[in-house]
């Protein structure tokens, strides 16, 4: 009788262990539905004139010979792209004047110069590592390019000259 119940023990403490280990608890089975979800700010669109429909603004340009591109509104006050050229990928906002760090990017760059774009606008470009960020302002919009790998001056350079 004795071995009986030994055998018992043994084989319930085994199947206790084994369900502790296999995360098999009551506790979590249990499911908190009480959580809630950050909705993404992000919105995909079919092109950057279905993003005018929807938040009164797009691009007015964007460089030529580009591929891969997917449209995006973020919070209904800002337009980006995400696109290819030349091997390497970019996003790029705009957005208007009262939005603060319009870029998403929150990274301090080693090296930085201010250029002058095509239109006319002053361009701080910020870079290192193979990393590079370009960031200016107009009277009416705020724009940024940004790249993660493959940052060329003369690449990013050509990218901002076609953004409008």
């Amino acid at each position: 009788m004795k071995s009986k119940k030994t055998i018992l023990a043994s084989l319930i403490l085994v199947s206790l262990t084994a369900l502790l280990f296999t995360g098999c608890t009551p506790a979590a089975e249990k499911k908190d539905d009480s959580k809630t979800e950050i909705p993404n700010p992000m919105v995909e669109y079919a092109s950057s004139e279905a993003i005018k429909d929807a938040i009164g603004f797009s691009f007015e340009s964007l460089p030529a010979g580009i591929t891969d591109v997917k449209y995006f509104t973020i919070a209904d006050n800002l337009a980006q792209a995400d696109f290819t050229l030349g091997g390497v990928t970019y996003t790029v906002r705009k957005t208007d004047p009262e939005v603060e760090n319009w870029s998403g990017v929150y990274r301090a760059f080693d090296n930085g110069q201010t250029k002058t774009n095509l239109s006319g606008a002053e361009v701080l470009f910020q870079y290192d590592d193979g990393a590079g960020l370009a960031t200016w302002s107009t009277e009416n919009y705020n724009f940024s390019v940004y790249c993660a790998e493959g940052f060329d001056l003369a690449g990013m350079e050509v990218v901002v000259d076609g953004v409008s």
